[in-house]
């Protein structure tokens, strides 16, 4: 619906954490629990290759219907926002999550990417919600489900070329 697009505002904040952010949305998309496997299985090859473990390029993917528009791709200070991650029941902040996550296999690794940086990036909709803390975890609030029928990516990176890939290579 070319009458219905949206924005995402880049904010300077992040220039000096993941200085790139892109979005696209995926419209009328119908998911099997299998098609929906194979897209998540096509982001972890993509982060453990191209994206050379999320250093240079990271993705989300969100329910669409659950977020709204414009979009925000921000960095603040780890103590100043909480929302509930990927799987979890409980809010924490940016702190708390890093601390969470170190017990965490699959996500523990990526962790150097921002924990010593003194803003965490976050891309947030209109109303302040949370969908994401790239490169690491996204939100529970926004999570993609068989039911999901318009899918929003978010990516952050460090290599534009490699970001406009990755992105090309999602909607494809």
């Amino acid at each position: 619906d070319p009458n219905n697009i949206q924005q995402l505002i880049v904010e300077e904040s992040v220039s000096k954490v993941r200085p790139i952010g892109m979005s696209a949305i995926l419209r009328g998309v119908t998911f099997t629990e299998e098609s929906l496997k194979g897209f998540m299985d096509l982001q972890d090859k993509l982060h453990n290759n191209i994206c050379r473990g999320r250093a240079l390029v990271s993705m989300g993917t969100h329910d669409y219907d659950t977020v709204q528009g414009p979009f925000y791709y921000r960095a603040l200070p780890p103590e100043s926002f909480k929302f509930v991650p990927l799987n979890r029941k409980e809010a924490v902040n940016g702190k708390e999550l890093v601390k969470l996550l170190k017990d965490d296999p699959k996500l523990n690794k990526y962790l150097y990417l921002i924990e010593n940086q003194e803003l965490y990036p976050l891309f947030m909709d209109s109303k302040g919600t949370i969908m994401s803390l790239p490169p690491i975890i996204n939100s529970e609030h926004s999570k993609l489900k068989v039911t999901t029928k318009n899918v929003f990516l978010d990516l952050t990176a460090t290599d534009y070329t490699k970001c406009n890939i990755v992105l090309n290579t999602l909607i494809a």
